[in-house]
């Protein structure tokens, strides 16, 4: 009997504590009112929103820093399998068995916090329709945006992890959930919850639209508001690149029509965000990197999230010193595979190799011969950029120019697209020699743009399902120079987690 993916939310939200707005079935139908009822309260319900997809099952770990880079063979994970329990986790997590022990957990975890997250979404946008509060006009039309926009989001990135690569056009694949209330299970239950691909993206389009109106007047998209800063700023409506924008929302739906085949289109929408370089986003200065401690290029970052843990989590991660508990690098996978180099790291112009240096693993010999490094990008602070601080990058301006290059690579425009690589790689220090060449083959600028998706998005949950979409045999060897092949049906179908399937 089919367990629907809201019944385990009815669980989760009955048997815990009901002590805040979160709680979406109030004891008092009062304290749902007043959440709604003055403009400051719905914006901490926003906020409330926000600090749930931080969450450590969510943005906050699992679809960013951990388990989505293990399945993109960032980590290190033994070549054969470890006797008893030492590193078992993150080897059967990178050999893409995701029905083992622990992982069949870490997978219902995203779930189910997923599916929490999009029914307080739902309620919050039913709370905001609602509500009799004094706003104006535009403040509700931005706040309803950065919801639908959210709903959009998160969406995607559940059909990106659980629907099969090969999922054929009548297949029921996944909820696409837009109710505010909770639904329980019935007759026909799949049939009526579940959608198809094609019925799961016109969801996935109409959101995008209905959000695209109401941020039509989004005040990033004039540069003279200044709602990108440097510094944290105290005014709800700046600081406009840590929530769901217009140009985020611009973003996410070159995401989807690539992910779609409709590259001609991802294009466009890609270049409406590389349109607004120099205006609203501005490149980074690669000799400033090291200096500003700046390894996430805040300047360029479209969309991310406040993660008030994130230096807590950051020392647990990268700090420890036992392999078998901390995500680090195998040196040879970093250097040979993904930098592509001879040459030792810290000689590198890329400035995207400062970010690495050796990790705190202790008898790493045997497990790696060479070390393992640890990357920088989410334990430091910049004096000179307090807005740094807490950001969990989900999108940034590079992978905007990697849409449109790819799409014109796919009409055979190579020139093109070498210079669109390159401008991403003359502001990471890198020159002439270095640049992508429009007599190079074919093969060797998708292996260029492989590369390219795993030098800028560490800790940003973007190379897998890289892999994922483009339907790639093969993945970086997590331990070793060199590729490992993958079996399609194996690492690309990850599972619905029984606590959906079974009851």
């Amino acid at each position: 009997m089919k367990k629907i993916y809201i019944f385990s939310l009815f669980l989760a939200i009955v048997c815990s504590a009901c002590n805040d707005w979160l709680d979406v079935e109030p004891k008092d139908k009062v304290l749902e009112e007043k959440q709604y009822s003055t403009e400051s309260n719905i914006n901490s319900a926003l906020n409330g929103l926000y600090r749930q997809m931080a969450g450590e099952d969510l943005y906050g770990g699992q679809l960013s820093q951990t388990t989505i880079e293990i399945m993109a063979h960032y980590y290190y994970y033994p070549k054969d399998r470890p006797a008893g329990d030492e590193i078992l986790t993150s080897y059967e997590l990178a050999k893409h068995n995701y029905t083992w022990g622990d992982n069949k957990g870490k997978f219902a975890d995203i779930w189910k916090s997923a599916y929490e997250l999009l029914l307080h979404i739902n309620n919050y946008i039913k709370g905001v329709n609602e509500s009799p509060a004094v706003i104006s006009q535009k403040h509700r039309d931005l706040l309803l945006g950065e919801a639908y926009a959210l709903r959009a989001y998160l969406h995607f990135d559940l059909y990106r992890l659980f629907c099969p690569y090969n999922a054929e056009a009548t297949d029921k694949v996944l909820p696409y959930n837009r109710k505010s209330d909770i639904t329980l299970n019935h007759a026909d239950y799949e049939n009526a919850e579940y959608s198809t691909p094609e019925e799961y993206f016109a969801f996935l389009s109409d959101d995008i639209r209905i959000a695209k109106d109401l941020l039509k007047n989004d005040p990033v998209i004039d540069p003279g508001t200044e709602s990108i800063t440097v510094k944290l700023e105290p005014d709800f409506y700046k600081n406009r690149n840590r929530r769901m924008n217009y140009y985020a929302l611009k973003g996410l739906e070159a995401r989807v029509l690539q992910y779609a085949g409709k590259d001609t289109e991802a294009a466009l929408a890609a270049k409406e965000v590389t349109d607004a370089v120099d205006q609203v986003f501005k490149w980074v200065d690669p000799n400033k990197v090291i200096t500003e401690q700046n390894y996430i290029f805040f300047s360029e970052v479209v969309f991310g999230i406040n993660n008030i843990d994130m230096a807590s989590r950051a020392r647990t991660y990268y700090l420890g010193t036992s392999i078998i508990t901390s995500y680090v690098v195998d040196e040879n996978n970093l250097l040979k595979n993904i930098l592509a180099s001879d040459n030792l790291l810290e000689s590198l112009p890329d400035v995207r190799a400062r970010q690495w240096t050796f990790s705190n693993v202790t008898a790493w010999f045997s497990y790696t011969s060479d070390g393992s490094r640890v990357s920088s990008k989410y334990k430091t602070e910049s004096y000179q950029i307090p807005a740094i601080k807490d950001l969990q990058v989900l999108m940034r301006i590079s992978e905007m120019y990697y849409i449109q290059a790819e799409a014109a690579l796919n009409e055979g425009r190579k020139g093109d697209a070498a210079e669109l690589l390159n401008q991403v790689l003359r502001h990471r220090g890198l020159t002439e020699q270095y640049f992508v060449k429009e007599d190079d083959t074919e093969e060797f600028i998708r292996e260029h743009i492989k590369r390219e998706y795993y030098r800028e998005f560490f800790g940003e949950g973007q190379v897998y399902f890289y892999h994922k979409r483009t339907k790639s045999p093969t993945m970086y060897s997590g331990n070793s120079e060199g590729s490992d092949d993958l079996t399609l049906s194996v690492s690309y179908v990850t599972p619905i987690p029984d606590i959906e399937t079974n009851i």
